[in-house]
């Protein structure tokens, strides 16, 4: 009778890079490791501990995608932007005008406003410890153990519950013995990378492992109006961990991050002529850019400065019994400093900037336990944080007056500067649990949940200056407000698999997801009263079916459908607004509101073909059909008119692993691969010229590692055809501006990566 519960003997790493790609089921897991048998000439069997025990990945009955570092190297992945193409129905980039602030959907479901108070969809992880805001949160690939993408509602095995998903960053672990890695990358626009770390035993039992990392290159493009550079990237970052373990059952591990990013601000391309310019300059506007990096941009604050940082205490006791105790104690803050040429013309049209600051406090306790029929974890997780900041709009207008039987004579430039600012506090509670019991040795049934208990509180004033330097004020003020609430809410998981024989897995689930409300700092209550209102939580409903089955020794295929209900959608939309009553929108502001109800549906595949040492192919597919059923917009439902935003209906990709034995020399690896993204919106105006069509991408690299596999060479190749592709934009035409522009994807890129391990 085959046991589900058997253990795998003899795994270890160095074979993950052949099975990784084609690995999947649905719903969501944590993968803390990652073990692979060893098979010449057949398929290798995974082992992962994703329910907090070791258990083969194709008895899992929910979804995995794993990278360790030895496929992230294959892979060409340097940032948590490069696994768009490595896990099914994920869309992740950096925010708009930014380069490390994260835009992340899965299956449909995400949040594009990086602004504190909203929360994302998303949540990112860093070695267990939640990032309450966006930014800084596009991780470079330092030091890592590997990167988790969870689909699906995560309130029964995670502190902190996201509804669409999550992102686990993992760092790689202290080791008993002196490890010294080095790295560096030389390549195109003068791209300079270097990474190195150290583990090293510091006395009887204790353990210490520091890595630091600098990321530089030069800009894709010029700002034409002052000769800088635009959209260079000058990044670092640093990790250091001390661990002690006073005998086999205990530890304790104080970790601290650090990430510094000083890269100019992102080139966005002018994709409308602005025809304010002439009022200004007296000349004919400038035309729709020729260059989808270069700009002219004239606003002197090109700021685009994220300092973050965190720190962690994590103390686990693993008992000889059934149980074992975690507990994960965490500060993290940041400071953000940016600034955005909305108008991307040498005027005042439309110029802002600001900054932001966040700090939070979590503490997490985990009990697990693993018996012979039932296993599980149970928790409570707490979190205390605060975020907020100010924005600064400078808007500059011409008048127009208006004399009877004549035509519009224009006036004067008009300035208008606005200010947000304040602060949001947020107080989560949550208790959770996930159960996995064993009917038989082939069937087992799941049950779990979350009570969440979260309160925000929003400190808000909006108002007018007279000067650009906002010292004096107007006296006109636009919300000022101190307003609080709560929300609760209950989320199961109920799931069922059948290990239909020793190959093929059946499996159903139910699960539903939960992101609190919130308060939009933006408020401008004189125009939008109700904005001073609290939106309202989200809340999905997920059903899922799906198998997992190796077809023969060298074809594996999983397979999964879901289908969502999604309630109450949080979206950021950009509103005009009249300011001086003659009843022209003359500023803008970003509201937030709850658009109504949704279905997500879709199918996710995942395949790999490994017919000899030699050759594997492998990847995914992602099929979502998303549609509102409802969407209101002043009074009035429009949802035969919306589109979800971030959202493809189909996407792919394919992946060509070739291993060359060289004999005494080493071994050569090569991959190939080709991802496709349909059609997509990734704004909520649904704008037609910042929308993308379909378009797919070419990337490739070359590996290769000596018989010693003491270090290794490898040239990467990244869109390889030089694709030009937008991943999001502003459309203010809606808001009474002439302003259109494009943020695109980088460009064709080459680099020579040197790896060493001493």
């Amino acid at each position: 009778m085959f046991n589900k519960n058997n253990a795998v003997p003899g795994f270890h790493l160095k074979h993950l890079p052949l099975a990784m790609a084609g690995l999947s089921g649905l719903s969501v897991v944590s993968v803390p490791l990652v073990y692979a048998q060893e098979s010449a000439g057949a398929m290798e069997e995974i082992v992962v501990s994703a329910r907090r025990r070791d258990e083969s990945l194709q008895e899992v009955p929910q979804a995995v995608s794993a990278m360790n570092s030895e496929e992230l190297l294959k892979a060409g992945v340097t940032n948590l932007g490069d696994l768009q193409a490595q896990a099914p129905g994920l869309t992740v980039y950096a925010a708009r005008a930014t380069t490390s602030t994260v835009t992340a959907y899965i299956r449909g479901i995400g949040q594009s406003d990086p602004l504190w108070g909203v929360e994302p969809g998303v949540g990112i992880y860093v070695d267990d410890v939640y990032m309450a805001r966006p930014q800084g949160a596009m991780l470079e690939m330092l030091d890592v153990e590997r990167v988790e993408v969870l689909r699906g509602p995560q309130g029964t095995l995670y502190g902190r519950n996201t509804i669409g998903g999550a992102i686990k960053y993992v760092s790689r672990p202290i080791g008993e013995e002196t490890e010294i890695s080095l790295s560096t990358a030389l390549g195109s626009y003068n791209q300079r990378d270097f990474k190195a770390a150290i583990s090293t035993p510091l006395g009887e039992n204790v353990y210490a492992r520091v890595a630091v990392g600098s990321f530089e290159r030069d800009g894709f493009g010029e700002n034409r109006f002052t000769g800088a550079e635009v959209s260079d990237k000058q990044l670092y970052a640093g990790r250091a961990a001390i661990e002690w373990r006073p005998n086999d059952s205990w530890s304790v591990n104080l970790a601290h991050d650090v990430v510094y990013d000083r890269s100019a601000v992102r080139g966005a391309r002018r994709l409308v002529p602005n025809v304010f310019e002439p009022f200004f300059s007296g000349a004919a506007p400038l035309p729709v850019s020729d260059d989808r990096y270069d700009v002219d941009n004239g606003f002197q604050n090109q700021a685009n400065d994220t300092d973050n940082s965190g720190t962690a205490v994590t103390v686990a006791w693993e008992g000889q019994g059934n149980w074992g105790f975690k507990s994960i104690t965490a500060y993290r803050e940041g400071r953000y400093n940016q600034a955005i040429d909305f108008d991307a013309t040498p005027h005042p049209i439309a110029d802002v900037d600001g900054i932001q600051v966040d700090d939070q406090l979590s503490q997490e306790f985990q009990w697990q336990y693993s018996g012979e029929k039932l296993d599980g974890v149970f928790g409570l997780y707490w979190m205390d944080a605060t975020a907020g900041g100010n924005v600064r709009n400078r808007f500059g207008l011409p008048t127009a007056l208006v004399a009877p039987g004549l035509e519009t004579i224009i006036g004067p430039v008009m300035a208008i500067y606005g200010y947000s600012g304040g602060e949001v506090q947020t107080d989560a509670l949550a208790l959770f649990g996930d159960l996995n019991y064993s009917l038989t040795d082939n069937t087992a049934l799941s049950l779990g949940a979350r009570f969440n208990r979260e309160e925000k509180r929003a400190i808000v004033l909006n108002q007018g200056f007279v000067d650009e330097n906002f010292t004096t004020p107007s006296g006109q003020v636009t919300a000022d407000f101190d307003e609080s609430e709560s929300w609760t809410d209950f989320s199961p998981r109920v799931g069922i698999d059948h290990q239909l024989n020793q190959t093929t897995m059946l499996y159903a689930s139910y699960s539903e997801g939960f992101k609190s409300g919130g308060y939009n700092i933006r408020a401008n209550t004189v125009q939008v009263p109700e904005s001073q209102s609290p939106y309202k939580p989200e809340r999905v409903a997920s059903y899922e079916v799906g198998f997992k089955s190796d077809l023969s020794p060298t074809v594996r295929l999983n397979a999964a459908l879901f289908y969502s209900d999604y309630e109450d959608i949080q979206l950021s939309i950009f509103t005009g607004v009249d300011t001086t009553g003659d009843g022209n929108p003359d500023s803008f502001f970003g509201d937030f509101t709850n658009a109504g109800a949704g279905v997500i549906q879709g199918l996710e595949l995942e395949y790999l073909w490994a017919p000899s040492d030699f050759f594997t192919l492998s990847g995914n597919a992602t099929w979502l059909d998303a549609e509102y059923k409802e969407y209101i917009s002043s009074g009035v439902d429009v949802a035969n008119e919306q589109e979800f935003t971030n959202t493809p209906e189909l996407a792919y990709s394919l992946n060509g692993n070739f291993n060359f034995p060289l004999a005494d020399l080493g071994e050569l690896n090569a991959r190939l691969s080709y991802s496709y993204r349909d059609d997509v919106y990734p704004t909520t105006d649904l704008s037609d010229l910042v929308f993308q069509e379909g378009y797919g991408l070419w990337n490739a690299t070359v590996v290769f590692t000596p018989p010693s596999g003491s270090w290794r060479l490898a040239l990467e190749g990244k869109n390889l055809a030089d694709e030009e592709y937008r991943t999001t934009g502003y459309d203010l035409r809606g808001s009474g501006f002439p302003i259109v522009t494009g943020f695109y994807g980088d460009p064709r890129t080459l680099a020579l990566r040197l790896n060493f391990d001493l």
